[in-house]
């Protein structure tokens, strides 16, 4: 079953990915359209405003050739939180559910790469620990750590304006 849209932390999201973030003193300039972090922010945004959890075309406009360098250990966080929000959808996985296309903009600026995930967290986190056992143990002690609310229907009326 896939995420509601009053179970998606927007704040949180968006909040966990300008910390990623090293700035324009690190880029240079910013370009948001070829950025992993300004591509997931927009993403997210939009759905918010338009209350949904999906993003058309979301998996496959991931900008899959940005390099630039952004904070591994922020990475690595927001990787955990986006796994805590995850419903773990199992068969009825969505590529282009908000929350995933999300994981993929965290995989492509801490792997260089998206990663398979097959609709389950604690699949997925044995994926890591397997083959990123650098960045696994940091990710799977914040998942453990991390809790949130019920709902997220109070992080919603930001985004309405």
């Amino acid at each position: 079953m896939a995420i509601f849209h009053s179970e998606v932390h927007y704040d949180r999201l968006i909040t966990d990915l300008s910390k990623c973030c090293l700035t324009e003193s690190v880029c240079g300039t910013c370009d948001k359209s070829s950025c992993i972090i300004g591509y997931a922010e927009n993403c997210i945004i939009n759905c918010a405003k338009n209350k949904v959890t999906y993003v058309e075309g979301g998996d496959a406009n991931v900008p899959t050739t940005d390099f630039r360098l952004y904070e591994v250990e922020e990475l690595e966080k927001g990787i955990a939180h986006i796994l805590k929000m995850c419903r773990s959808c199992k068969e009825v996985h969505y590529d282009q559910c908000i929350i995933s296309v999300v994981r993929n903009c965290y995989e492509i600026g801490l792997f260089g790469d998206t990663l398979p995930y097959e609709g389950n967290n604690l699949r997925y986190l044995n994926y890591l620990n397997t083959h990123h056992p650098q960045n696994a143990a940091q990710i799977i002690e914040e998942f453990h750590r991390t809790t949130y609310a019920d709902q997220a229907v109070d992080e919603i009326e930001e985004f309405k304006k």
